[in-house]
């Protein structure tokens, strides 16, 4: 390790030190990466997501508040009806006779239950295709929620709903970079949509893809920044782009070339500082 990487860690300590978390020092510091030693990078990225607070002193207590509240969830989404247990406290419900399995009411919590599964089985495979080759995304948890595989552990009711969200065309037709080819129609659509709703977690390794995600939560305006970056990734492909054809540039954009994401974080600063 070096001198500068020691020097490094030794900043990211003494931030984190402080009783009171100063956040414009941490997204700073954050902004061109974090040191995943000694659990830094977790640690920061739990700050500067909102998920911990910048007093120091409540992390204790609002982790086993925020970990109850996920066991919570679990129960309330994690459902089969009409079963419950009693060590968790909830009595039976003969349901059966009302509601079953086969009942075609739009209303039935059967209904709801399978629609659910069918969400979780995408989920599941989104999961998968993320990064095929690496087996970490094709295999359980090494930390699974006991909570969910216990067998003595199942749950009765289903009382909300995640909705599943798109992202809107109009979110991701943003051109700041002059490139667009409208004769040959592409849309930023057929590329952007991809890289926006998955944080460009398959254009890059897995590393690099951390190293961005590091300057994207360190930023204010996390969001308007990922737009920026998409914009740096079309400018410096610009020439290329308006030398090809529709195949060689949808092919371009889907594979994208350039694996160094330093010099595209570079670039997209670059671009924020000018506006």
């Amino acid at each position: 390790m070096s001198s500068l990487h020691k020097s490094r860690i030794a900043e990211f300590q003494e931030i984190l030190r402080e009783p009171k978390i100063v956040l414009q020092k941490l997204r700073k510091l954050s902004f061109s990466g974090i040191p995943f030693e000694g659990g830094l990078r977790c640690l920061c990225w739990k700050i500067l997501l909102n998920y911990l607070p910048l007093e120091r002193p409540l992390w204790s207590s609002l982790l086993k508040k925020q970990r109850d509240l996920y066991a919570q969830f679990l129960k309330e989404m994690i459902i089969q009806p009409g079963i419950a247990k009693a060590n968790l406290g909830v009595s039976r419900e003969d349901v059966t006779l009302e509601d079953h399995p086969l009942n075609p009411n739009p209303d039935s919590r059967w209904n709801t239950y399978f629609k659910d599964n069918e969400v979780l089985l995408q989920i599941d495979k989104d999961v998968r295709r993320l990064y095929p080759d690496m087996a970490f995304f094709q295999r359980p948890t090494e930390y699974p929620c006991l909570l969910i595989l216990d067998p003595q552990n199942e749950f009765e009711t289903l009382r909300k709903r995640v909705e599943q969200t798109t992202l809107k065309s109009q979110t991701v037709a943003r051109n700041r970079s002059g490139v667009t080819n409208q004769e040959q129609n592409i849309k930023p659509q057929f590329f952007a949509f991809r890289w926006l709703t998955l944080l460009l977690s398959q254009e890059f390794l897995l590393p690099d893809v951390i190293r961005i995600w590091d300057s994207l939560f360190a930023d204010d305006n996390r969001f308007d920044f990922l737009l920026l970056v998409c914009c740096a990734m079309l400018t410096l492909i610009r020439d290329q782009l308006l030398e090809g054809d529709f195949t060689l540039n949808m092919r371009l954009l889907q594979d994208y070339p350039i694996s160094d994401v330093h010099l595209i974080l570079k670039k997209a600063k670059d671009l924020q500082d000018s506006k």
